[in-house]
């Protein structure tokens, strides 16, 4: 246990190490710290929180490794992990594919471990920046728990987007989603939502049999068996004006009686998120999550209150696909450096995107990316001789758009660009002898 202990805080104390300025537009990282309070059964009623986060931004894929530790009386209570690797397509007409693969691992200090593996493909049709739909699907296959097959997994959903950043309300991303599972389940005598009595209601398990299956599992020998499904729809909505983010979700499970039991059939949950800067946040929170049989883990009761620390924030918003943001792209600016090699350092504020590219005559057309040096703020110094410039910008990989705030003009191919002019470097005044 002190291994485990000793391994969370090393993990912890790495992530908040300054990474590289070099790395610094690839590699985000934060740590979530905080009291929790939950009513399970199985965790303790409060314990200290340590969430860490680190995330590997490329292009077309993202690496994310995050986890979380309770610790209680100082001992390690439950630890859980998970890896996410995301690959999407370049956008086309307004349609991206998106593949996601999730490994994870939960352990409990009462020898309760919990793992699984899953992949899931989807499609995603995107409504310019008002809104999209997806629709995906996939398989998912957990261990050591109740279930003896691989689950299959489909999912929809829609979301749409209303406001303006800049707007006195902000912005407001209202989503909904219904995913559907089956898989195979092990009956047992324990289970709350009374699968076991299932075998005896089957035509094809005589009801004899089915009780003495019953009364085996608690000798040690093996249950019976039987296909469950269910389908969760959830929607929420995500609200952020200036420095505040809020967020609110709530579902439904439908199902038979033997696969949905009474306390997961609703749940309501939310978070509130304030910054105090752009690596600092307060965040509160609390509600209902349903039970998740994939994962072996009960319906709860939670809250929490804890510090959001980050070196590299990562972004902000709840939309599950990027979305074409070019026209959310607050201000830009050009600063000449002090050096007076001939270079520029160009600056732009926009939030809630993950990647921010310009090109022009200057880069020969070829796009060069920013590097994040906030929540909403984006730098790269770039040489630029004394004239006039030609330049676009484009956020997430979306259309290339002439910067707000500056002359445009046509260019040859039916579109717009921005111009920009860079002065001469001042000369400076020859010594009088």
């Amino acid at each position: 246990m002190n291994e485990r202990k000793v391994a969370i805080l090393t993990l912890s104390a790495a992530l908040l190490v300054p990474v590289p300025r070099v790395l610094a537009a690839q590699i985000v990282s934060k740590i979530e710290a905080g009291q929790y309070t939950v009513s399970d059964g199985l965790l303790p009623t409060s314990a200290i929180r340590l969430a860490p986060t680190l995330q590997f931004e490329m292009p077309h894929a993202t690496l994310t490794a995050r986890g979380s530790a309770f610790v209680n009386e100082q001992s390690l209570q439950l630890a859980d992990g998970i890896v996410t690797g995301t690959f999407t397509s370049p956008t086309v007409y307004g349609v991206r594919a998106e593949m996601i693969g999730n490994a994870s691992r939960a352990i409990d200090e009462r020898s309760l471990g919990t793992d699984q593996v899953d992949v899931q493909t989807r499609v995603h049709v995107l409504f310019h920046e008002h809104g999209g739909i997806w629709l995906g699907g996939g398989v998912a296959r957990p261990w050591r728990v109740g279930v003896t097959s691989s689950a299959d997994v489909t999912d929809a959903g829609a979301w749409t987007k209303v406001g303006d950043a800049l707007a006195k309300f902000g912005t407001a991303t209202f989503t909904a989603t219904f995913t559907n599972f089956s898989f195979t389940k092990v009956a047992s005598v324990d289970d709350s939502g009374s699968a076991s009595l299932s075998c005896a209601a089957s035509p094809a398990v005589p009801a004899n049999v089915a009780a003495n299956a019953m009364l085996s599992e608690t000798a040690g020998s093996g249950p019976c068996e039987r296909q469950s499904r269910f389908s969760d729809l959830e929607g929420s909505v995500h609200w952020e004006v200036g420095a505040i983010e809020l967020t609110a979700s709530s579902g439904y499970r439908f199902g038979d009686s033997y696969d949905v039991t009474p306390d997961s059939k609703r749940w309501t949950a939310g978070t509130a998120t304030v910054w105090l800067n752009d690596r600092i946040a307060i965040i509160g929170g609390g509600g209902r999550q349903p039970a998740l049989p994939l994962r072996g883990l009960p319906a709860r009761s939670y809250g929490m209150a804890g510090l959001e620390l980050a070196y590299w924030p990562i972004s902000r918003g709840a939309v599950p696909v990027s979305l074409p943001h070019a026209i959310l792209v607050r201000t830009f600016e050009m600063h000449a450096l002090p050096s007076g090699a001939g270079m520029e350092k160009v600056i732009i504020h926009v939030g809630g995107v993950e990647t921010v590219d310009v090109m022009g005559d200057f880069s020969d057309w070829s796009p060069l990316t920013l590097v994040r040096r906030g929540r909403d703020l984006w730098e790269l110094s770039v040489p630029l001789s004394p004239g006039t410039h030609q330049i676009n910008v484009r956020v997430d990989g979306g259309p290339w758009m002439p910067p707000p705030g500056i002359p445009t003009m046509h260019d040859n191919f039916g579109g717009d660009v921005g111009l920009i002019v860079v002065s001469a470097p001042e000369k400076p005044d020859k010594a009088i002898r």
